[in-house]
């Protein structure tokens, strides 16, 4: 383990590294395909690498160049988030993030190796709330959950860490109990190496297992897999290539193994993808992880010409988690993988409409599966009104013509429609000239004058110190001069539907430290409670609570102990 110094060389770590494109949205149609709401995805951030939990309540995700990262820093057992100045600290990041990224850094926070871990609750498959846990699970350095370590909220993570600060490549197996994590234990495996401070890892649901996505000295400048097996307590043996089967002469990475262990996810960039990179699945073949079916991609929605990774497959292997960056910054998705035989035909009624005249018009209707290049059926419909049956549960394509005319092209997947309930649907194809094709008018931007002024990045850069708040002695019983700062809170929350935060407690050190950090935690969940009553969806209140681990100064006199005593606002998204 390399402490933490002013003369550290802070590029032994790892990254979870995203691409950043320029990229539209996706076409009609997707068979359940769904971009995971607000608050988990953002618009201008990237979220990558989904993992769920083996109970499947909790979907982690990593969030990266947020402004409104976790800032510990520890030196030499102290953080120095506490210690420095903002302009001494700023500079001391500088440092660190320029020995990370071995290039000049001038903004840390907006570098890719500013990443952290967060997470929301899944109820019913539906995202609820979002939650940015503090340290030791998250500091501003590179932090991410790749992979479930068992079945018990255990969690691999990349990096290596020591209490007294310090940082070193490799992976470490951290767990959760209830809002806490407990500090990242070292996995150790025989002759790790690797060239590259970006790596990805999976293990079996035994953790008998691990799969790693790294550049080693022999494969040069791109990534492989290997597997590594258990050899007793933390440690594993040196991971072995896994074969020019699944591996190819390009880029392997972000590999998950499903809970049976017999199929095992990844990405590639190989030819014969649909573009960037693509997420292939391929079958285990005999015991040694070295034999492997031919890899196969998946087909669209999932995989499009960006990149699509992280692949992560719950336990049915039905449903699929990943990461695309399709609408421009990185998203988390999920999508379903298995198709139902259809309980009976689904009809589709066309309307050619030339987009000039907006009257129906004679045309050429082209189908054909969709994601394919072949359009194998056609009917020319001299009214400009076609029929189509859907016997299989397959996506179809299809497009009109009429000479120099065309329309977009249409996917409509039937299973959408099933599981809407919807077995007639009509739709309309539009014909433009070639001339005019794809032009559309530009929608106004309408601006609402009774709209809430927006949250600036500065503010949520800070923490918002909540004035007027006071408690009975040594308990969490709100007192009722506290409500008018609370009915502003909540009235704020009430006008920003977008606004999640997070209500944080702090005490000063008089006291048993356990019974302190239970008090501050009942706290902030008090005004938590407050909040609900006056209309706050609890889902957009996180809370927790760190005792008298974080002073604002020392605790010498009853002043400053007082306002070491203090409750804080933290935005976590806008």
């Amino acid at each position: 383990m390399i402490p933490i110094e002013d003369h550290f060389i802070l590029n032994r770590i790892f990254i979870i590294v995203c691409v950043f494109l320029a990229t539209i949205s996706v076409g009609l149609g997707q068979h359940s395909l769904k971009k995971i709401d607000y608050p988990v995805n953002s618009d201008h951030l990237d979220e990558i690498c989904p993992v769920v939990s083996y109970d499947e309540d909790i979907l982690f995700f990593t969030r990266v160049a947020d402004p409104n990262c976790e800032k510990t820093l520890f030196v030499d057992s102290f953080d120095v988030f506490l210690t420095m100045d903002e302009t001494k600290y700023n500079d001391k990041l500088k440092q660190v993030f320029t020995q990370i990224a071995a290039q000049p850094i001038a903004d840390p926070y907006a570098s890719s190796y500013n990443q952290d871990i967060w997470y929301t609750k899944l109820k019913n498959s539906e995202t609820e709330g979002i939650f940015h846990p503090g340290y030791p699970i998250n500091d501003v350095l590179p932090n991410s959950i790749c992979a479930n370590f068992g079945k018990q909220h255990k969690y691999l993570v990349i990096n290596q860490f020591a209490t007294f600060g310090g940082i070193d490549r490799g992976f470490s197996m951290t767990e959760k109990s209830g809002i806490d994590f407990k500090f990242p234990t070292p996995i150790h495996i025989k002759n790790f190496t690797t060239k590259s401070n970006e790596v990805n890892i999976t293990a079996s649901l035994d953790t008998a297992i691990l799969i790693l996505a790294m550049i080693t000295k022999d494969s040069f400048v791109h990534m492989d897999l290997f597997v590594s097996f258990h050899s007793g307590d933390h440690n594993y043996s040196e991971p072995i290539h896994m074969g020019n089967g699944i591996n190819s002469p390009y880029r392997e990475s972000t590999p998950m193994l499903t809970h049976d262990g017999k199929r095992l996810y990844f990405t590639s960039d190989r030819p014969g993808g649909y573009g960037g990179k693509d997420i292939y699945y391929s079958d285990r073949l005999d015991f040694t992880y070295t034999k492997w079916s031919v890899p196969q991609k998946l087909n669209p929605p999932v995989n499009s010409i960006y990149d699509d990774s992280h692949p992560h497959l719950l336990k049915d292997n039905d449903v699929i988690y990943f990461t695309s960056n399709r609408d421009g910054s990185s998203d988390i998705f999920k999508a379903k993988l298995l198709r139902q035989k259809l309980e009976k035909e689904i009809v589709i009624t066309f309307h050619m409409i030339n987009g000039e005249t907006g009257k129906k018009m004679v045309g050429e209707l082209s189908w054909g599966e969709a994601y394919k290049d072949k359009r194998e059926g056609f009917f020319r419909a001299k009214d400009g009104i076609c029929g189509y049956k859907f016997f299989e549960n397959k996506p179809m394509s299809f497009i009109a013509n009429n000479r120099n005319y065309k329309s977009q092209e249409v996917i409509i997947d039937p299973q959408e429609l099933a599981n809407a309930g919807i077995y007639e649907q009509t739709v309309e194809l539009i014909l433009y000239a070639d001339s005019t094709y794809g032009k559309q008018a530009e929608v106004p931007i309408v601006v609402h004058q009774n709209e809430p002024v927006a949250i600036t990045e500065q503010d949520l850069k800070k923490t918002i110190m909540l004035d007027n708040i006071y408690f009975e002695r040594a308990k969490p019983i709100v007192l009722t001069e506290s409500y008018p700062s609370i009915d502003k809170l909540a009235e704020v929350l009430l006008t920003r539907p977008k606004l999640y935060i997070q209500i944080v407690g702090h005490t000063d050190n008089v006291g048993d430290k356990d019974a302190l950090r239970i008090l501050s935690e009942q706290r902030a969940e008090a005004i938590k409670t407050l909040l609900i009553e006056r209309g706050v969806p609890s889902a957009r209140i996180d809370t927790h609570g760190y005792g008298d681990t974080k002073p604002l100064g020392p605790n010498d006199t009853e002043a400053n102990k007082s306002k070491n005593r203090r409750v804080e606002i933290k935005i976590i998204s806008q």
